[in-house]
C-alpha cells in the first residue's frame, strides 16, 4: 500500500508540494549542503519524479527564490495601506527583510556574500530591482518625489535593507540587536540630523577642530 506521501496527485499538487518542501530543506542545510536526494527523501517520491518537474537542483533553487521574492514584494507593497510614523513604518520594513530571508536560509545570497551561478544571481538581482520599483511607489504615497528620485531612494534604501539584514544576524543578542534596528531607522528617516551633535565651545567650533587647532605648529613670522 502507497503511503499518502508517495500516493499519486495531480501535477500541480505535486509540483506544489516539492517546492514548499524544497524550500523546508534548503532553509535547513543550505543550497550547497542539499542534494536532490534530500529534497524527493523528504517528499517521499523517488529522484526521477522530482526531475520531472525540476530539470536540476538550480533550477528547482531559483524557483524557491522566486517565492521567497514574491513574499518580500508582498510585504513592500503592504507598506503603503500600513498607518503609523514614518520612523515606525520603517523599522518593521527593515525587521521584516531580515526575517524573510534569515528564515529561509537566503540571507547570503540577498547580501550578496554568496555566488551559486551566474543565472542565481541575475534572478537574485531581478528580485532585487522589482523591489526597490515597489518601493519607490511607496515613497511617492508618502513624500513630494520625482519618478526618478523615488527609484533612485528605493535602489539605496534596499542596499540598506540588506546591510542591516547582514548585521542583524551577526548580532550577539537582541540588545545589540535593537542597537542596529534603531540605529539604521533614524539614518534612513531623518539622516545624519536625528543624531545628536558635537558640543561645541564658545567660538562655536567642534571639540576635534579645536584638538587640531591646538597640535598645529608654530608658524615661524621671520625671514631667512
Amino acid at each position: 500500500m502507497s503511503s499518502p506521501a508517495t500516493s499519486r496527485m495531480p501535477r500541480e499538487q505535486r509540483r506544489s508540494q516539492l517546492l514548499r518542501l524544497a524550500t523546508e530543506v534548503f532553509t535547513e542545510k543550505g543550497y550547497q549542503a542539499t542534494s536532490m536526494d534530500d529534497i524527493a527523501s523528504a517528499a517521499g517520491v523517488t529522484k526521477p519524479v522530482l526531475y520531472q518537474h525540476f530539470r536540476s537542483k538550480e533550477t528547482l533553487y531559483v524557483e524557491v527564490l522566486d517565492v521567497i521574492g514574491e513574499a518580500m514584494l508582498v510585504e513592500v507593497r503592504d507598506m503603503v495601506g500600513r498607518g503609523g510614523e514614518p520612523a515606525d513604518r520603517v523599522r518593521v520594513g527593515l525587521h521584516r527583510f531580515y526575517e524573510l530571508v534569515a528564515l529561509k536560509n537566503s540571507l547570503r545570497l540577498f547580501t550578496g556574500h554568496e555566488v551559486i551561478s551566474d543565472e542565481v544571481k541575475e534572478r537574485v538581482s531581478r528580485i532585487l530591482d522589482e523591489m526597490a520599483i515597489e518601493l519607490a511607489g511607496v515613497l511617492i504615497s508618502y513624500r513630494e518625489l520625482s519618478t526618478g528620485q523615488a527609484r533612485t531612494l528605493g535602489r539605496g534604501l534596499i542596499t540598506l535593507a540588506q546591510t542591516t539584514a547582514q548585521l542583524l544576524h551577526d548580532a550577539e543578542d537582541e540588545a545589540a540587536r535593537e542597537v542596529v534596528l534603531s540605529t539604521m531607522t533614524t539614518a534612513v528617516v531623518k539622516g545624519l540630523t536625528g543624531f545628536a551633535p558635537l558640543p561645541r565651545d564658545e567660538e562655536g567650533a567642534e571639540p576635534s577642530a579645536r584638538e587640531e587647532t591646538a597640535t598645529e605648529p608654530e608658524q615661524s613670522t621671520s625671514r631667512g
